[in-house]
């Protein structure tokens, strides 16, 4: 569940003061708040909550609802899309006009002398904070013959959603930012009766209606030769909007593959990330985690799952064997199979070098928590596949891939 927005808890982020004046100026209210360098962070933060509650309630419904959007975007996603974006527009991008110690403070100095790009940034921000994506392999297209496509690729969108006569309305707007394609689509169906009891009075209505609402979420990284789909409703449909998608943006089709990583390699105790890494910015990484399986055909497999040590001591793979010698299992280790690891990288923070970002990571045969979206998710995979742990999409069975084949056409 979404937490609500509060107050309070916004304007304790906020270290810049003068940037909400300049928002209440904005809505024809002066606001003399009278904080200093020297004034504590709590009473800073007295001050600006009893000034907000002296306005008027229409005053404070409308500074709320600037906030509540404004609150949105302050996360760690918005900042280099804000950035990605002015640097496009030809904007200054690296600097601001008063200082802003935290993300809270920028991304309102966005909004006051930004606004013009902040529904865009909204746009984009939202797949950030989406979940579900399905990575699937794609054929590299340029990105403006990709974008030229999308005209029919909406087309064949409203056919397929109205394929079994459902009135279906289709809206598709797809842009592009530092060589990715982002896509969203909509679908909303024909009404029908969805009959609800109301919860105070008991009394059931059977009239009621109700209009079905879908949407498809696109990301096509064409270096990469990836692309990433979520979908709110079934797997089966959204392989249909992934094989379209294919096919009229990428030439290509849907075939079922899936990812392949070799675990193996983690039996090495000499393996190391750092020997064949190749332009990230990786300052350190290490294991947390492994489970093994050992014994029999899979339903009748043992499995062990191991913690393991996440002192600072404790770097590559050492936490693993330290731990095997302390249970004196590395004469076994080697008859072990690897179900599944969880690895923990440290990269070099791009936009402020003296600091870290950690990206944890788990890994099976078939599959990886990390998403192509995120930057530094994205070193990681190319770690992966530097070391030669990533083996790329290897053919799976075809079942779907005929199903989906025959929905097209």
């Amino acid at each position: 569940m979404a937490k609500s927005f509060s107050i309070k808890n916004y304007f304790k982020k906020i270290h810049t003061h003068e940037l909400l004046a300049d928002l209440y100026e904005k809505n024809s209210i002066t606001a003399i708040l009278g904080i200093t360098e020297s004034t504590s962070r709590k009473n800073a933060v007295d001050i600006m909550m009893d000034f907000y509650k002296s306005l008027s309630p229409s005053d404070r419904i409308e500074i709320e609802k600037e906030l509540i959007v404004i609150s949105t975007l302050s996360t760690k996603h918005s900042i280099p899309l804000f950035v990605s974006l002015l640097k496009e527009k030809k904007l200054p991008y690296d600097i601001t006009t008063v200082e802003c110690k935290t993300t809270e403070d920028r991304v309102l100095y966005y909004y006051l002398y930004h606004k013009d790009i902040f529904d865009e940034v909204m746009f984009f921000h939202d797949f950030y904070t989406s979940r579900g994506y399905m990575l699937y392999e794609a054929k590299e297209i340029d990105l403006v013959g990709a974008l030229f496509s999308i005209t029919e690729l909406t087309k064949e969108f409203k056919r397929l959603a109205n394929k079994d006569e459902r009135a279906t309305e289709c809206d598709v707007t797809a842009k592009s930012l530092d060589g990715l394609l982002y896509l969203h689509a909509t679908f909303e169906g024909g009404s029908h009766i969805s009959p609800r009891r109301d919860s105070t009075t008991g009394e059931l209505d059977r009239t009621r209606t109700v209009r079905k609402h879908e949407e498809v979420k696109i990301v096509y990284l064409p270096k990469d030769k990836e692309v990433l789909i979520s979908y709110t409703g079934s797997k089966h449909e959204k392989l249909i909007f992934l094989d379209t998608f294919l096919r009229i943006v990428c030439s290509g089709a849907y075939i079922e593959k899936i990812e392949s990583f070799d675990l193996k390699k983690i039996k090495n105790k000499d393996f190391d990330f750092s020997t064949s890494n190749n332009n990230t910015p990786l300052l350190m990484w290490k294991i947390k985690g492994i489970t093994l399986s050992f014994g029999g055909e899979e339903k009748s497999k043992k499995k062990m799952k191991l913690s393991l040590p996440s002192t600072v001591q404790e770097d590559r793979l050492n936490p693993l064997f330290s731990t095997l010698d302390e249970l004196s299992l590395s004469k076994q280790f080697q008859l072990y199979s690897i179900e599944n690891v969880t690895l923990s990288f440290s990269f070099i923070n791009k936009e402020n070098p003296e600091k870290s970002i950690n990206v944890s990571c788990s890994l099976s045969q078939n599959k990886s928590s990390l998403c192509p979206l995120f930057q530094y998710d994205r070193h990681a995979r190319v770690l992966l596949k530097q070391s030669g742990i990533y083996e790329g999409f290897i053919d799976q069975v075809k079942k779907d891939t005929d199903k989906v084949t025959k929905k097209w056409e």
